[in-house]
């Protein structure tokens, strides 16, 4: 799908004069006029707008002296203009900040860090994605850090919620005898259901396609959406922290990751009392974001250049001598050993059509799907459709980087004498290893979790298999220690006999 011709780059222009249009109030609140409507970007006080555009009477004066500024909060779903605001996310999602930020007393600095990037960082280090996690998380404690998360819980949570999602809008739109309703009438009844983690595609969606395709797209959260409230309500209430005590930072594969930590849904709501001049307190609601910083691959290992760990100088996490330890666990009363880090087969990007197309054949059609690879068939006219685009598609995973979120703009750059595309089969390859290296030879344990829309409740089956493995490896322990305790038994008894046939030939030959 070839993008609008709106926002290609040759029209970008980053910079909006003072007299540019804008749909956002700054400085003050829109005011009703009966002279205009539009609200107006505002030089400062006493200066003139370019071509001698004067005031509206329906925008408010900007207080004299200050500057305008636009946030990121106020331009990212914005369609009055195309601006990536360059600033802001300097300043407010940098490695800077988040330095800061861990000098600071009166915050609590967590991570979660994402499948793909610690895939990256291994690659780049020579390490496997465990030890590569574990380092991570090691360097990450030595620089001051609460606690490091792995991301790939709050994925599997938001799998089980798309796939959740999914099958309400089919059995609704089954129920409704076609394939979706009227626009509406039931907009969770739409199909297809268009899912992505991408907020790349989600924000072009918002700004160019508008209602032809908003309505389509899946609710459910993104994994760094997700983990950021799990951090900030349950995290934080757990620890007896406010959420805006607890700094969350996450790390990520793209750059549009940043834009999507910026978005005002991604918030919570937080009571603060206010005390006035006079000492009487009231209660104000401040907005509080989930995700207070967001770094990229390729930031994080700028850092780890600037500020290595003792013995680390010039290997990185690859030195013998990095700091290493566990992630630690998200799910209370879970130690951190009895967390699952793997990662699903179905893509590199998370792996949402795989998962959703095969809850939904257990589910609506009672087919247990085999893990792996599908084989493919040709069937009559289902092929030739596929090709021509002309079959009714009930889910779509959408994703803007070729290759996915392995190959998003804010990964490790391939170095010297590596191809981009060698560079990516080295990650996919990678990526397919489950983190977990116990669990190397139980690959889809990932698929052990169920999910019953009727009950609404979540079947954790990963117990049983930890009592089947354990309870083989005592039964085998048993018979080990049974065989040998039978072998030994029969030299003591083959020993014995001969002991007693030398002394009845000694004795024999007295007689004699």
């Amino acid at each position: 799908m070839e993008f609008s011709s709106t926002i290609r780059v040759s029209d970008l222009n980053d910079y909006i004069a003072p007299s540019q249009d804008c749909v956002v109030a700054l400085n003050g609140k829109l005011r009703t006029s009966e002279m205009s409507e539009e609200v107006q970007l505002q030089p400062r006080a006493g200066i003139r707008a370019a071509g001698g555009r004067q005031t509206p009477a329906g925008i408010a004066e900007a207080p004299t002296g200050d500057p305008v500024k636009v946030t990121l909060h106020d331009c990212l779903a914005c369609s009055g203009c195309i601006t990536s605001a360059e600033t802001v996310l300097l300043q407010q999602q940098s490695g800077e900040e988040f330095l800061a930020r861990l000098g600071d007393p009166r915050v609590m600095v967590v991570i979660s860090v994402s499948a793909q990037s610690r895939t990256a960082l291994a690659s780049y280090f020579g390490l496997s994605p465990s030890q590569a996690l574990a380092r991570l998380a090691g360097w990450f404690k030595w620089l001051g850090v609460r606690a490091v998360w792995d991301l790939t819980t709050a994925r599997d949570l938001v799998l089980l919620e798309e796939a959740a999602e999914f099958l309400d809008r089919y059995r609704s739109s089954q129920e409704a005898g076609g394939s979706g309703r009227p626009a509406g009438q039931a907009p969770p009844a739409l199909l297809p259901v268009m899912g992505s983690a991408c907020p790349g595609w989600v924000c072009y969606a918002e700004k160019t396609q508008g209602s032809r395709v908003l309505p389509y797209l899946s609710s459910t959260r993104s994994p760094q959406g997700a983990m950021g409230g799990l951090v900030k309500s349950l995290v934080a209430a757990a620890w007896g922290a406010t959420p805006g005590s607890v700094y969350h930072v996450t790390v990520m594969p793209c750059y549009d990751k940043k834009l999507e930590a910026s978005r005002d849904e991604l918030t919570t709501t937080t009571t603060t009392t206010a005390v006035t001049g006079a000492g009487s307190g009231g209660h104000e609601e401040e907005r509080i974001p989930e995700v207070d910083c967001c770094l990229t691959t390729g930031e994080v290992l700028q850092l780890l250049q600037q500020r290595p760990a003792p013995g680390c100088e010039a290997e990185g996490l690859g030195a013998p001598a990095a700091p290493s330890c566990a992630p630690d666990p998200l799910l209370p009363g879970v130690p951190a050993d009895e967390h699952l880090y793997g990662v699903p087969h179905g893509s590199s990007s998370g792996g949402y059509a795989d998962f959703v197309f095969r809850t939904a054949a257990r589910e609506v059609f009672g087919i247990e799907v085999p893990p792996g690879p599908l084989p493919w068939r040709t069937r009559r006219n289902a092929d030739l459709q596929v090709k021509r685009g002309r079959c009714a598609y009930h889910y779509v995973e959408v994703m803007a980087c070729p290759s996915g979120c392995l190959n998003g703009g804010g990964q490790i750059k391939p170095g010297k004498g590596v191809t981009p595309q060698q560079l990516i089969e080295q990650l996919e390859l990678m990526y397919g290893h489950t983190v977990r290296d116990w669990f190397t030879t139980l690959p889809f344990t990932h698929h052990a979790v169920h999910y019953s829309p009727e009950s609404k409740t979540v079947s954790i089956q990963v117990l049983w298999i930890h009592v089947y493995i354990h309870l083989l490896a005592f039964i085998a322990f048993i018979a080990f220690i049974a065989f040998i305790a039978f072998i030994a038994n029969v030299l003591l008894m083959r020993r014995e006999q001969g002991e007693c046939s030398g002394q009845g030939s000694r004795a024999l030959g007295c007689l004699v």
